[in-house]
């Protein structure tokens, strides 16, 4: 029945995200879970994405765009989404990424037979240069399903951390469970992460499964690709008032938060000495490095990629020349 409630509403924000949305509409349209809505806000789009979906769509009934005349940000568009979703579930998906065909099946699965509130997948981050893609999550903490709690999910979320954190990873929530809770729209940058944060404060069950079902498309115009200083306040008045509510919590969750609000603020520190350092004013970026020590090892940080970018090209010129044939 095409009025009969849908297993999952799928939310995606879109701005200007023409390039990707054909592939991405390939990838919700073919999931072999077929009872799903897609509702796409488009956020005052200045390129062809509505046309795009239209095509790539087909006038597909599960398909919903709810356009916008001003652009809000990503947070503002996925609470049209959301106020719009009728499904039991509510998976958050981008424009500009991918799905593995049976994804939803299987989160849903995951989800119903633990009884999980949330439950989130491994991402395979992928690009034009490396198409194939690795997981985001690697190593023995993330080689089996499990429960992640309100204290891992904090730690894992530091800034620079030695891991990436799974803040980064896109969710499948409880319709019931969110209720009326939505993102915070003043966040640019983590909005996942604070949602998913609130939500687990106020006792949601968060269930992590292994395998990168989601691809995750690293591109220039990524939102997540740049990380200003604007942005980090932002995420620490957001921390600010989570943090308020921290009294009736666990030790072990407030020493997580004290840890990130720390990493957070270091952070931020870095942003304002290399802002300093690229407008020429080199007295500045020194006497703000000296007030911030714990900014140090963060300096370091551009030597160590440009290291690693060019280690990667050396060991991959090596295994060319082992390969190549000896000439005559």
């Amino acid at each position: 029945m095409a009025d009969e409630r849908p297993l999952v509403s799928i939310i995606t924000a879109n701005h200007n995200g023409a390039a990707f949305l054909a592939a991405a509409a390939r990838s919700v349209l073919g999931q072999t879970l077929a009872a799903f809505e897609w509702i796409i806000a488009d956020d005052a789009s200045t390129d062809d994405s509505l046309a795009v979906i239209a095509a790539a769509c087909g006038g597909d009934s599960r398909v919903r765009v709810l356009p916008a005349a001003v652009n809000g940000g990503p947070a503002m568009a996925r609470n049209r989404a959301l106020a719009a979703a009728r499904g039991a579930w509510v998976a958050v998906f981008d424009s500009d990424d991918l799905m593995e065909p049976d994804r939803l099946e299987r989160l849903l699965a995951e989800a119903r037979s633990n009884d999980a509130d949330i439950v989130v997948d491994n991402l395979r981050v992928f690009s034009a240069v490396d198409p194939t893609g690795q997981p985001l999550l690697n190593g023995q903490a993330y080689a089996d399903p499990r429960w992640v709690t309100l204290a891992d999910y904090i730690t894992s979320s530091r800034m620079y951390a030695p891991r990436p954190g799974l803040g980064y990873l896109k969710p499948m929530f409880n319709s019931d469970k969110l209720g009326p809770l939505r993102y915070r729209e003043n966040l640019k940058i983590g909005e996942d992460y604070d949602l998913v944060l609130s939500l687990m404060a106020r006792g949601a069950r968060l269930r992590f499964t292994p395998p990168a079902l989601y691809g995750y498309r690293k591109h220039g115009a990524s939102i997540s690709a740049v990380m200003r200083g604007d942005h980090l306040v932002q995420m620490m008045a957001a921390d600010a008032e989570f943090e308020a509510g921290l009294a009736a919590h666990p030790p072990q969750v407030r020493r997580a938060q004290q840890r990130r609000r720390r990493s957070l603020e270091t952070a931020l520190a870095y942003d304002t000495i290399i802002c300093a350092l690229k407008r020429g004013d080199l007295r500045a970026g020194l006497v703000l490095s000296l007030r911030q020590p714990r900014s140090w090892p963060l300096l370091t940080l551009p030597v160590r990629v440009r290291v690693r970018r060019l280690w990667t090209r050396l060991s991959a010129t090596c295994r060319t020349l082992v390969l190549k044939p000896m000439s005559r």
